[in-house]
C-alpha cells in the first residue's frame, strides 16, 4: 500500500529517470495519470490504477517513475513547463506592442486551459493543494510564479513605450491571468456548456483590461 506523502522537495525541481529517446511508454503513462488524477483526485488513485489504464505492469511504471508523486512532477515537466517556455520565448521576441502580445496569448492560454491536459492538472493541482502541500509548491513554483513575472515584464514594456499607464505591474499581471484561470478550473469541473462561451468571455476579459491600462 502507497504511503502518504512524506516527500521532501528541495530547491531545484526533482530530477526524473533517464527515459530512452522514442519511448512511448512514458507518454502512455502520463495520459493515463492526468486523466485518472483528474477524475478521482491525486490521493485516490494507485499506481496499480494507472498501471491498468495504461496498459502496462505496476512494475513497468517504477521503470520510468519513482512514485505516484514523480508521476505527478513529470506532469509539469512534460505538460506544462514546455510552454510556459515557449510563451517566455515567445514574449522575449515579440517586438509589436504588449497589448497585442496580451491578446494573442489570452485566447491561447484560455483555450488550452478550456480543453486540455493542462487544465486538468490546474484543477488537479487546487483541489489536492490542502492535502499535498508540497504538490501545490511545486507546481506554484514551476508555473504560475515564472508564468506571472513574464507577464509582469511584457505590461512593462507597455509602460516603457507609453503604450500603458504606470502601474503595479506584478498586480496587473494577476489581474489578468485570474479569469483565465478560473474559466479554465469552471470548464473542467462543470465542463463545456452554454453558459459560459470562451472566446466572447477572452475578449471581453482583454479588451477591458488593456482598456483599463492604456494611456
Amino acid at each position: 500500500m502507497e504511503s502518504a506523502m512524506d516527500l521532501k522537495l528541495v530547491e531545484t525541481s526533482p530530477e526524473p529517470k533517464t527515459i530512452k529517446r522514442n519511448n512511448e511508454r512514458p507518454k502512455q503513462i502520463l495520459r493515463a495519470a492526468v486523466e485518472l488524477f483528474r477524475d478521482r483526485g491525486f490521493e485516490a488513485t494507485r499506481l496499480e490504477d494507472v498501471a491498468d489504464k495504461a496498459g502496462v505492469s505496476k512494475a513497468t511504471i517504477y521503470l520510468y517513475f519513482e512514485s505516484k508523486e514523480d508521476l505527478f512532477f513529470a506532469l509539469i515537466r512534460e505538460k506544462v513547463a514546455p510552454m510556459l517556455e515557449q510563451t517566455i520565448a515567445q514574449a522575449d521576441a515579440f517586438s509589436g506592442p504588449a497589448s497585442e502580445f496580451l491578446r494573442m496569448k489570452a485566447h491561447g492560454f484560455g483555450r488550452l486551459l478550456a480543453h486540455s491536459e493542462q487544465g486538468a492538472i490546474l484543477k488537479l493541482v487546487i483541489s489536492e493543494a490542502r492535502r499535498f502541500p508540497e504538490l501545490a509548491e511545486y507546481y506554484r513554483r514551476e508555473v504560475p510564479a515564472r508564468g506571472l513575472e513574464n507577464l509582469s515584464q511584457v505590461i512593462q514594456r507597455g509602460i516603457d513605450v507609453g503604450e500603458f499607464r504606470e502601474c503595479d505591474t506584478k498586480a496587473a499581471a494577476a489581474a489578468f491571468i485570474s479569469p483565465l484561470l478560473m474559466m479554465g478550473i469552471w470548464m473542467n469541473s462543470v465542463g463545456p456548456d452554454d453558459i459560459i462561451d470562451p472566446d466572447a468571455t477572452i475578449t471581453f476579459h482583454c479588451e477591458n483590461f488593456i482598456r483599463g491600462l492604456s494611456t
